[in-house]
């Protein structure tokens, strides 16, 4: 039986996105943020739209602290729109909350945090990004994004770096299988109680029969097209909408074929989710 980690949003969510019991949400955010945060709570993922015209917009996790708006997504994979369409989601977040009635929030601070695999090697660990010149000088206070790459934070594991796994536990536990995160939450109360739950999510039937891999893949597709059809009507404004759609939902079965690859799924399974031909599998494996 396959063993789904927070890698997957659907997993994250259920975990760490319980009103009832917001204490792993808290501390993960304490943790990676590095401060002691007193108040949580958790708001709508489904931004406002802005006009008729637009699409739903809804993030992964969106909550609120002390005096902290964090909005976290967790990237699977790390298709060519992904900083894009993130940083719109963020930017409408930003936009949204400075607002008040007379004037504008100066004392909110906005965190993105986006958890990506697939990042290249180009990017560092931690990428910690702002709004500034190339001088340093701040353009927006209260305005940050963190960015982990988390293929380099699993190697620590699989390489056995210790400082690194102290580090960064609290990351690397997303996506350990059982026994490696038996071993990894040894003396971490907070690891522990992690792997409670996600050994629990998993040991239900009712979800284990909705995350097959199959229906997984279907969710990326129907996900990756949503998102596509989006970018494909920005980019039909400058070529025309039909012709921007149509290299928009190319994009996003090229992605899954990719990701159906790297997961050694027979050709056949490809042609069946993604529609491509055997040849344009073939090319894209080259």
């Amino acid at each position: 039986m396959k063993f789904y980690t927070a890698k997957y949003d659907r997993v994250f969510k259920t975990i760490f996105c319980n009103e009832d019991n917001p204490h792993l949400m808290k501390e993960l955010l304490e943790r990676l943020l590095h401060l002691k945060i007193t108040e949580l709570s958790f708001l709508s993922n489904e931004l406002t739209l802005e006009s008729i015209n637009e699409r739903s917009k809804t993030v992964d996790v969106l909550v609120k602290t002390d005096n902290k708006y964090i909005h976290i997504e967790i990237n699977s994979s790390n298709p060519n729109y992904l900083h894009q369409r993130n940083f719109i989601y963020f930017s409408s977040i930003f936009s949204k909350k400075t607002k008040k009635d007379t004037d504008f929030d100066l004392e909110t601070e906005f965190i993105h945090i986006d958890f990506t695999y697939g990042l290249s090697k180009k990017y560092p660990t931690e990428g910690i990004y702002y709004l500034m010149n190339k001088e340093g000088l701040m353009y927006i206070e209260k305005f940050k994004i963190i960015e982990y790459n988390m293929d380099k934070i699993m190697q620590y594991w699989y390489t056995l770096d210790k400082e690194n796994i102290t580090k960064y536990k609290h990351l690397i536990m997303l996506d350990l299988d059982k026994e490696n995160l038996k071993t990894l939450s040894k003396g971490d109360a907070f690891i522990m109680n992690y792997e409670k739950d996600v050994t629990t999510l998993n040991e239900k039937e009712t979800f284990q029969s909705a995350m097959t891999y199959e229906e997984d893949q279907l969710l990326i597709m129907n996900t990756e097209k949503k998102i596509s059809y989006q970018e494909g009507l920005i980019q039909g404004q400058k070529e025309g909408q039909k012709e921007g759609l149509q290299q928009g939902l190319k994009t996003a079965k090229t992605d899954l074929a990719k990701i159906m690859l790297q997961n050694n799924e027979p050709v056949e399974k490809i042609v069946k989710y993604t529609g491509l031909s055997i040849e344009e599998i073939k090319n894209i494996k080259d």
